[in-house]
């Protein structure tokens, strides 16, 4: 018990993020703007798209949050859902929620700088000497990548602030196209609907989950945040207000106009529709800054939440003792961020669309067993100290969840049978978190994470 009481000790006198930082930062592990929703519109049409942009977040968004709020609540450490899952169904499975969640979070996080560097060479042929374009690629990926990895030494508080900031440059420019489109919007355009043989069901429903994946983020810096009791459930709530919001307005300017045409978007079309409303180069090349600034973003608060990801799971014995040191004077776990950062330069060699569809899967992985653990200690841990609780009994709050999570495996059969690929690269990942938990328990004294369940009834 006294390991945890001093991982607990140690995260009280840290804390430094309030609710409006736990709030941007999670707008940017989550969302980072509205680039990459615009096949929300194209996949089905407007009225099928914006609507169920609407829908989806109420029916398995807000509930997967509140639950995730009400149990972070409860156990406010840094990687808070691998401490309740242990809790709930024994320490392997604690191990691998935290590590399926923290392996679909490096591969996202790195995917990022190789879109900027495939941006730069969309107009660059390979045919004559792919080899040299191939290692001046990988090249630029990883200088951006070190440029990107830098600020998040840096502490949590730094990283919040830099959020905020982040946020500004990121949402200017759609308040600009907005505002430009407003005159010439036809509400009719938001009535259309594709034919049927060019809907895209699967596509739809991809995206959007892709677009509301992350906000178990939180829970990995849980330490990290002030007043634990209420700002939980306050920043779940605002966030996914707040990013809904900034994928439906441009959304709904953009087929008001309906320049170019819906039905041709695809994921990077917004400087295209920029400059097509009206808004001229200016506004086209200001939406792609603003698309790099994002990359940016979603980057430091992924790879941030990701380096307390791994502390946490080190500081209850579910990885290397070695990964829970923080910095003194900034709190920062720069041993795991360089760790990360260093698996992520190997990623940067990678074709990195191949593995989009294992970043879902695992992910989907760790938000079904974190709310089914959840869910299980409504009824085992009745007494649990919750100082935020879903305002429902526990059977009826089991059968909202029923709906958000057969969606997720819907979504989670749908990824890893894209292709073989997909299929291979998720199955070897989950095999290779089975081996690194049996190499754990040969090396990682066993007495770490047993306290937990005693330490947490007493909270």
């Amino acid at each position: 018990m006294e390991s945890l009481d001093v991982t607990e000790a140690a995260a009280t006198t840290r804390r430094q993020l309030g609710l409006v930082p736990v709030v941007l930062m999670t707008f940017l592990s989550v969302c980072g703007g509205p680039f990459g929703s615009e096949e929300i519109v194209s996949a089905c049409g407007p009225l099928i798209g914006l609507t169920a942009l609407a829908v989806f977040p109420l029916v398995y968004s807000l509930p997967m949050n509140l639950l995730l709020a009400e149990l972070c609540s409860a156990f406010p450490v840094d990687s808070s859902f691998c401490t309740w899952v242990g809790m709930a169904f024994g320490s392997s499975w604690g191990f691998y929620v935290g590590y399926w969640s923290w392996m679909a979070s490096t591969f996202d996080a790195a995917v990022y700088p190789c879109l900027i560097t495939d941006a730069l060479f969309l107009g660059v042929s390979s045919d004559h000497d792919s080899v040299m374009v191939w290692a001046t690629k990988t090249g630029i990926r990883v200088l951006i990548l070190t440029v990107f990895m830098v600020p998040t030494l840096f502490s949590l508080y730094f990283v919040g602030k830099a959020s905020t900031w982040v946020a500004v440059v990121v949402l200017l420019p759609f308040g600009v196209l907005v505002l430009v489109a407003l005159p010439q919007m036809q509400w009719g355009n938001l009535l259309a609907v594709s034919s049927c043989s060019s809907m895209q069901w699967s596509r739809l429903v991809s995206v959007l989950f892709w677009n509301f994946r992350g906000f178990d983020a939180m829970g990995a810096y849980a330490g990290e945040i002030q007043h634990p009791q209420t700002n939980f459930h306050r920043a779940m709530v605002a966030s996914l207000l707040l990013i809904t919001g900034t994928y439906m307005l441009p959304l709904v300017a953009a087929v008001g106009v309906n320049q170019p045409a819906y039905a041709t978007w695809t994921d990077g079309s917004f400087p295209v529709i920029a400059r097509a409303i009206g808004g001229g180069p200016w506004l086209g090349q200001w939406v792609a800054v603003a698309n790099t600034v994002s990359s940016f973003g979603l980057y430091l608060a992924e790879s941030s939440a990701n380096g307390f990801r791994l502390a946490g799971m080190a500081d209850v014995g579910l990885a290397p003792s070695w990964f829970a040191h923080r910095d003194e004077a900034t709190g920062s776990p720069r041993r795991a961020l360089l760790f990360i950062y260093g698996l992520s330069v190997g990623m940067c060699c990678m074709d990195f669309t191949t593995i989009l569809g294992v970043t879902n899967a695992l992910s989907i992985l760790a938000q079904l067993v974190q709310c089914s653990g959840a869910l299980t200690l409504r009824f085992t841990h009745a007494d649990l100290a919750r100082p935020y609780r879903v305002n429902l009994s526990n059977h009826v709050l089991s059968g909202v969840m029923v709906l958000p999570m057969a969606l997720a495996v819907g979504v989670f059969v749908n990824q890893v049978l894209l292709n073989a690929i997909t299929l291979g690269l998720t199955t070897a990942a989950v095999t290779m978190g089975i081996c690194v938990r049996l190499a754990l328990l040969q090396t990682q004294p066993r007495h770490q994470y047993e306290p937990i369940p005693d330490c947490a009834q007493g909270t």
